[in-house]
């Protein structure tokens, strides 16, 4: 899709104001206009900082498939198993609320898979309907008397993972690893002072990694081994065709004041639900990058990136050190400092498995 940012116009632009407009954000006094002002950017931020997503306020992929599916609701569409799946608010809705009646719907991340299909049936039994997983009135209205005003749950809680995140003692040659390279081709991402390319750097770090993980006994894919751009959607769909069991975005941080560090990694959160696998597993990546870099750690944040929430299996976005930091491009130009990296980012996985 085409890229929207303040000062562009034309119908896309009337698209997009109109579906902020009936999600009731404010697209400022002259309304659906066509013409991508500050207010439809300040709406925009809005929104994003709701979702979980990059704040930019620019209409990239993942910002666009967001606001496309945040506009369905309950009931407003017959939900069931198919390829491609059902997405949307409704779907996210559906999963919050057979959480909480405690049929496991899996990540609530709007994505009607299998195992949504498994906890809708297994409602269905329990209710008395039909088995045939379709998600119609009947099954709405029903739900709607077994949860408190049709709302499982306010949007602090969550439903906890297994084993409280952890991984119960399995050794990295049992496991699939998927490692994504952030960037690629086109899109360079951040720069150095001299020039050093984020892509660049990011596809080096993954590759030393996955030479590490392959030493040690595991299965290794990566969504990208050269310089070539790789869609945002592109890249969890590998990973989960791969049936991998780990997925590690690799991507390097940017700050206009050189003066920026320190340590970061997301995981993925949407509303009240969050990974706590996830979270637990950046948590042993940062600390290991932390004390192996003598950095700073930026404590971990919950994140609806498309690569975390598109992705099966546990996922988490690492970003070792700000790329612009005075000097920092220097060091990382001989490749030791990105060894550093990749043993930190290896040894954090270790600790999370042992």
């Amino acid at each position: 899709m085409k890229t929207l940012k303040c000062g562009d116009r034309g119908k896309e632009v009337l698209d997009v104001q109109s579906r902020l407009k009936s999600l009731d954000y404010n697209v400022g006094i002259d309304g659906v206009d066509g013409l991508f002002g500050r207010d439809t950017e300040a709406a925009i931020k809005l929104f994003q900082q709701n979702s979980g997503l990059i704040v930019d306020g620019i209409i990239g992929e993942n910002t666009w498939c967001e606001l496309v599916e945040s506009r369905y609701e309950p009931g407003e569409r017959l939900l069931y198993l198919r390829i491609p799946p059902f997405r949307g608010a409704d779907v996210l809705t559906l999963q919050r609320s057979l959480n909480c009646l405690g049929f496991n719907a899996g990540p609530e991340d709007g994505i009607f898979g299998a195992k949504t299909e498994g906890a809708v049936l297994d409602f269905q039994k329990n209710a008395g309907l039909v088995m045939d997983g379709m998600v119609d009135d009947s099954v709405i209205k029903v739900m709607a008397k077994v949860t408190k005003d049709g709302e499982p749950h306010n949007s602090e809680a969550k439903i906890p993972d297994r084993n409280g995140g952890y991984a119960s003692g399995r050794e990295l040659s049992e496991l699939t690893i998927a490692i994504d390279p952030g960037h690629g081709g086109k899109d360079q991402g951040a720069c150095t002072a001299d020039g050093l390319r984020e892509k660049d750097i990011n596809l080096e770090l993954g590759k030393k990694l996955a030479r590490m993980l392959a030493a040690a006994g595991a299965t290794v894919t990566m969504t990208r081994d050269m310089d070539q751009r790789v869609s945002l959607y592109e890249r969890p769909a590998a990973a989960n065709h791969a049936g991998a069991d780990i997925f590690l975005s690799i991507h390097h941080n940017s700050h206009e004041n050189p003066k920026a560090q320190g340590v970061a990694a997301y995981y993925f959160c949407r509303q009240g639900y969050y990974s706590e696998a996830g979270r637990v597993l950046a948590e042993h990546i940062v600390d290991r990058i932390s004390g192996r870099l003598g950095l700073p750690l930026i404590p971990v944040m919950g994140r609806n990136y498309a690569v975390l929430r598109e992705t099966e299996m546990t996922a988490v976005m690492v970003e070792p050190l700000f790329i612009t930091a005075g000097g920092m491009g220097e060091k990382l130009a001989d490749g030791e400092l990105i060894g550093l990296e990749a043993e930190a980012i290896f040894q954090g996985l270790k600790e999370y498995f042992a």
